[in-house]
C-alpha cells in the first residue's frame, strides 16, 4: 500500500471505499497490491487496472459507501471481452472492496511509518477485520486471530503483499519514505544523486568541500549538507529505513564516515574501495570495539558485480545493491561471504 493513501484513511472524514488487488491470474492489468481510493466524488487515487474492469469497481465502491460489510469482485478480463475494445489483458483479478469503518488502524500505521519503521496491514477479507503488525511481528493496533507471524515477515521482507487464501487473511506491507545520504559528492556521488530520485529514495548529499555541493551539480531542489563528515552524520535524520552510501575521495574520509554511521539506525550502509581498502577501514572499526554483526554486515566494497567502469555505470551497481536489499533485508547477511571473497578476507 503506498503511503499516500494511508495518509488519506488516516485523515478521512466522510465515506471512504479502499479497493485492493488480491490476487492475478493470467494478464491482468495490475499486480496484488493494487489499490483505488473511492468517496462520494468518485475515484480518488490509485487504480486498479483502468477500463471497464475498474468501471465495475467503482460501480462497488459506490454500492458500499457508507456500509461495513466488504465484498470481493472476481473481475474476467478472459474470453470474447478481451478481444473488444475495452477489455484487452485476458486475466482475472481477485478485488476487495472495503468500506472504510474505522480509520484508527491507519492513524497507527502512519505514526509508525512517520518514525521510518516498516509495517504489515493485516486484514481478514470476508468481516474487513484489520491489524497493523511492525517488522517484529508484534501488534501496533488491533489484531487478527490466525495470522501467521511468518508470512507477515514475508511481506515486510520483500515489500509485496502476500495471502492466505485458506485463511482469508490478506497481509499488505508499507513502506516509509526511504533516505539515502550519499556521503561524497564527487563523480559517483554525483551520478548517484541523479538516479536514486526516480527509484523512490529520499537523497541528500553530503561533503566536506562546498564547491562539491554546489546547487548546479545536481538534481534542483536536491537537498545537500556541508561541513566534515562526522558534522553532516550528526545533522542527518537517521531512522531504520535510511540507507547510507559512503562514495568519499580517500580512505580516512571513508573511516570517518564509518565511525559516524554505525551508531546510528539504518537499514544498509556501504562505502566504495578496493579490496585494500575495506579490508583497512574494516579491520579498524572492528579493533575499535564497534558491534561485531554492523560491522560485519557493512557493504564493502559496495554494488553489484556487473562490471562497472564509469561513474553512471558504478551507480547503477550501487543502486541495483539498494534495491536487492529493499525487496530482501536478508539479502546483506546472504552476500556477507561474496563480499570477504571480493575484498580477500577469509
Amino acid at each position: 500500500m503506498s503511503l499516500e493513501i494511508v495518509k488519506a484513511l488516516a485523515a478521512a472524514r466522510e465515506p471512504r471505499v479502499l479497493c485492493t488487488v488480491l490476487k492475478v491470474k493470467g494478464s491482468a492489468p495490475r499486480h496484488a497490491g493494487s489499490k483505488l481510493l473511492a468517496g462520494p466524488e468518485g475515484l480518488l487515487m490509485g487504480s486498479v487496472g483502468g477500463g471497464r474492469g475498474e468501471s465495475m469497481v467503482l460501480a462497488a465502491c459506490g454500492e458500499r459507501l457508507g456500509g461495513s460489510a466488504p465484498v470481493i469482485l472476481e473481475i474476467d478480463m478472459q474470453g470474447m471481452e478481451a478481444e473488444g475494445p475495452a477489455m484487452v489483458c485476458g486475466g482475472t483479478s481477485r478485488i476487495l472492496v472495503e468500506p472504510l469503518r474505522d480509520a484508527a488502524p491507519y492513524r497507527a500505521a502512519l505514526e509508525r511509518l512517520g518514525r521510518g519503521e516498516r509495517i504489515v496491514l493485516v486484514k481478514r477479507t470476508a468481516s474487513g477485520e484489520v491489524g497493523v503488525a511492525d517488522a517484529a511481528g508484534a501488534w501496533i493496533h488491533g489484531g487478527v486471530a490466525g495470522a501467521d507471524p511468518a508470512l507477515a515477515a514475508q511481506a515486510l521482507a520483500s515489500g509485496h503483499p502476500v495471502l492466505a487464501e485458506a485463511e482469508g487473511i490478506f497481509f499488505d506491507p508499507v513502506l516509509p519514505r526511504e533516505k539515502l545520504l550519499i556521503l561524497g559528492g564527487g563523480h559517483v556521488g554525483r551520478a548517484l544523486a541523479a538516479l536514486a530520485p526516480g527509484l523512490g529514495f529520499q537523497v541528500t548529499v553530503g561533503d566536506d568541500r562546498p564547491e562539491y555541493l554546489a546547487a548546479e551539480r545536481f538534481p534542483p531542489g536536491l537537498p545537500t549538507l556541508g561541513g566534515t563528515f562526522t558534522e553532516i552524520v550528526e545533522n542527518f535524520a537517521f531512522d531504520p529505513s535510511t540507507y547510507v552510501v559512503i562514495v568519499t575521495r580517500g580512505h580516512l574520509c571513508d573511516l570517518e564516515c564509518v565511525r559516524a554511521v554505525l551508531g546510528r539506525p539504518y537499514r544498509y550502509a556501504g562505502f566504495m574501495g578496493s579490496a585494500r581498502k575495506t579490508r583497512l577501514v574494516l579491520a579498524q572499526v572492528a579493533s575499535e570495539g564497534f558491534d561485531a554483526g554492523k560491522v560485519e554486515a557493512l557493504c564493502a566494497p559496495i554494488g553489484l558485480e556487473i562490471g562497472a567502469e564509469t561513474p553512471e555505470e558504478l551507480a547503477v551497481a550501487i543502486a541495483g545493491e539498494l534495491i536487492a536489499v529493499r525487496r530482501d533485508g536478508a539479502w546483506i547477511q546472504a552476500r556477507v561471504p561474496a563480499r570477504k571473497a571480493r575484498r580477500g578476507t577469509p
